[in-house]
C-alpha cells in the first residue's frame, strides 16, 4: 500500500517541532500519509468487491503527489503479507538519493468496514492510524491501483512491476484529474536499482548473531560529532540506558524528541530512531541516531553536524539533555 501514516493533533511530523503523543507519523518514505484522519475525501469511494489476498505481495510506486516525508526517495516499494487477527503486515522501502541509503519501516493495516471494501487504516508505530483508501484497481489481474489518504493532497499510483503501460498510466491520471486531484504535481518515481541492493556504512553495530542491523556509524575526523560506538575520546559519549521493552523505550524517546525545539523524526524502525535538529538562525541541520540494544539495555547514540568543522559542543550538550529527559521519563515510568 503506499502508506506510512499519521500525524499529530497540532503539527505534522515534518513541522516544528514534533509534538508529544501527537506524533502519529514516522517518516520514511513509501507513500506516507501525515494526518490522523482515516476517512476518505468527500466525493470519492473506495473500491468494492475487494479481494485482500490478491492484493498481497509487492507493489512499486509509479507516481505520487510529493510531500516532505517522501522527498528525495526513489525506488519506492511496499510489500503486504497476512498478519495476526486478519491484519495486513506492511513493509515500506525506498532509496534516499540525497544521503545514498535505503530506508525501511514496517507496520500493519486493518479494514475499516470489512475486507471486501478497499478502505483501511494503517499504523507504523503504536496505536496511531491514518487512512488508506484504494480508489481505483485493476480488478481482473490486480496489476495496478490508485490510492489516496484523508484528503486530495495524497495520491499514489502503484503497480506490480517497476513500470506501467503509458496508456494505463494516462487513464489513471485522467481519472484522478476528474476527481479533483492536482495531477500536474505528480512525480514519476524512478526505479533504477536492483531490489536486493543495500548500501551500509563500514562501521555498524551487530547483533550477537553477527547479522547486520540498522547502522550507528562512527564519527568523522571533525570535532562536530559524538558517538557512543566511537573509540576516539574526543568523540565518545556514553550510551543511554533503559529498562523494559524496546518499544516502551522508543515511546519515551519520541516524547523526549517532541519536547525539544526544531526536532523532526525521520525514521523509526524496530531498533532504530533517526531525527534531525535544525538551528534557529542559520538553519543548519544535525543528524541524531539512536540504536536500541535490547540484550544490554542500552541505547547507542550518535549526534553529528552535516556541515562545518567545530560545533562548540552543541552535539554533546544535546545528547546530555536528551539523556536527562529520557532518564526522567524512565524514572517516572510513563511515556507522557
Amino acid at each position: 500500500m503506499g502508506t506510512e501514516t499519521i500525524a499529530n493533533n497540532k503539527k505534522s511530523i515534518h513541522g516544528d517541532p514534533v509534538v508529544t503523543y501527537k506524533i502519529l507519523a514516522l517518516v520514511f518514505g513509501v507513500a506516507t500519509i501525515v494526518t490522523g484522519c482515516t476517512s476518505i475525501p468527500e466525493g470519492l469511494q473506495p473500491v468494492t468487491g475487494f479481494e485482500p489476498d490478491r492484493y498481497l505481495g509487492k507493489w512499486y510506486e509509479i507516481a505520487r503527489l510529493d510531500h516532505s516525508f517522501e522527498r528525495d526517495l526513489s525506488n519506492v516499494s511496499a510489500t503486504y503479507t497476512r498478519g495476526k487477527n486478519d491484519d495486513i503486515r506492511v513493509k515500506n522501502r525506498g532509496f534516499n538519493t540525497k544521503i545514498g541509503a535505503w530506508k525501511q519501516i514496517e507496520g500493519h493495516a486493518r479494514f475499516l468496514e470489512g475486507d471486501t471494501l478497499g478502505s483501511l487504516k494503517v499504523s507504523f508505530f503504536g496505536p496511531f492510524y491514518g487512512g488508506y483508501q484504494i480508489i481505483a484497481l485493476d480488478r481482473q489481474d490486480y496489476r495496478y491501483a490508485m490510492v489516496t489518504g484523508p484528503s486530495r493532497s495524497y495520491l499514489w499510483i502503484l503497480a506490480r512491476n517497476k513500470t506501467l503501460e503509458e496508456s494505463i498510466y494516462a487513464e489513471l491520471v485522467s481519472q484522478a484529474d476528474a476527481w479533483g486531484f492536482d495531477t500536474r504535481q505528480l512525480i514519476r518515481v524512478e526505479h533504477n536499482l536492483p531490489d536486493e541492493k543495500m548500501r551500509l556504512a563500514e562501521n555498524t553495530i551487530k547483533t550477537d548473531s553477527k547479522e547486520n542491523i540498522k547502522m550507528i556509524t562512527s564519527c568523522p575526523s571533525t570535532p562536530n560529532c559524538v558517538s557512543s560506538i566511537d573509540r576516539d575520546r574526543k568523540h565518545f559519549i556514553e550510551p543511554l540506558r533503559f529498562a523494559g521493552s524496546v518499544k516502551d523505550a522508543q515511546y519515551r524517546q519520541l516524547n523526549v524528541l517532541s519536547e525539544l525545539n526544531r526536532a523532526r523524526v525521520v525514521t523509526v524502525e524496530d531498533n532504530f530512531i533517526e531525527a534531525e535538529f535544525t538551528s534557529f538562525v542559520f538553519r543548519f541541520v544535525d543528524d541524531v541516531e539512536f540504536y536500541y540494544d535490547d540484550r544490554h539495555k542500552v541505547i547507542h547514540v550518535k549526534s553529528a553536524s552535516r556541515v562545518g568543522y567545530s560545533d562548540l559542543g552543541v552535539n554533546r550538550r544535546r545528547v546530555e539533555k536528551i539523556r536527562k529527559l529520557f532518564s526522567r521519563k524512565e524514572n517516572n515510568g510513563h511515556d507522557q
